[in-house]
């Protein structure tokens, strides 16, 4: 058996070491993709397999996770109806993710790493957050839950209409290989909002959790993995693009 609380501190651990990781070493997919990190395989296919895992893995902590950690207790949910909300959310998320998002862009070829790891990641922060969620968690308070509510709400509007944007402006290339300079709203902010979206998302998530430690390592989580490249993305486009606003930020308006 195993405790959630120092398994969930090593994640937090291994998160920290990969942050200024990321800085130098891009995830090989897109623009970033290289012949370096070996085989490669349909964007597609890989993006729907890295991301369709996680709402089943949500399941097994939610149902088996007192069987894997020992000192979550057993017994029934937390609080069952709470919990399925939170649930339908988890997987409403990663239904846009997995089928819509794919289905609706052209996507080059991925690195069978990045997939890998992708799965290897939602299959580890599914199960602890699912266990968590089931043995952990208690429903928040009215006002939490509304702040939440409409933090997530805000950053699933973000990420999902700036992700439109860049799937319009790629529509209208000449061709695949051509790179487009993204403006227009919070693009004339930031390089990558939706990343940005991203993580509001998850942070609302983990308040709507009532702050559970495992949400709160997922937000931590994405921000380590997403901001690097947000970065790296806008280094890209000041290198192609020499018009590219030097006012504009790699993902946190006016900051970073």
């Amino acid at each position: 058996m195993l405790s959630h609380a120092n398994v969930l501190t090593g994640w937090i651990a291994v998160g920290a070491v990969t942050f200024p990781f990321l800085f130098t070493a891009n995830a090989p997919y897109g623009k970033f993709l290289s012949k370096s990190w070996g085989p490669t395989m349909n964007g597609r296919v890989g993006w729907f397999l890295q991301e369709i895992i996680s709402p089943p893995m949500l399941w097994v902590g939610l149902t088996r996770g007192a069987d894997v950690f020992d000192d979550l207790g057993g017994g029934s949910i937390a609080d069952e109806k709470y919990v399925r909300v939170l649930t339908v959310i988890w997987c409403a998320h990663y239904a846009n993710r997995a089928i819509v998002y794919p289905a609706t862009r052209t996507m080059g070829e991925t690195a069978v790493a990045t997939v890998v790891a992708a799965i290897a990641f939602n299959v580890f922060n599914g199960l602890l957050v699912g266990a968590e969620l089931a043995h952990g968690c208690k429903r928040p308070s009215d006002f939490v839950i509304c702040v939440g509510a409409a933090t997530m709400a805000i950053g699933a509007w973000i990420n999902i209409s700036c992700d439109a944007r860049l799937r319009a402006l790629r529509a209208g290339r000449r061709s695949k290989r051509e790179y487009v300079m993204p403006t227009g709203g919070l693009f004339d902010l930031v390089a990558c909002p939706h990343y940005l979206g991203e993580c509001i998302e998850w942070c609302g998530f983990a308040v709507l959790a009532n702050f559970s430690p495992s949400t709160l390592a997922f937000a931590f989580w994405t921000f380590a993995n997403l901001f690097p490249r947000a970065v790296a993305t806008r280094r890209f486009y000041r290198a192609r693009f020499k018009s590219y606003p030097a006012r504009v930020r790699a993902m946190i308006p006016m900051l970073l």
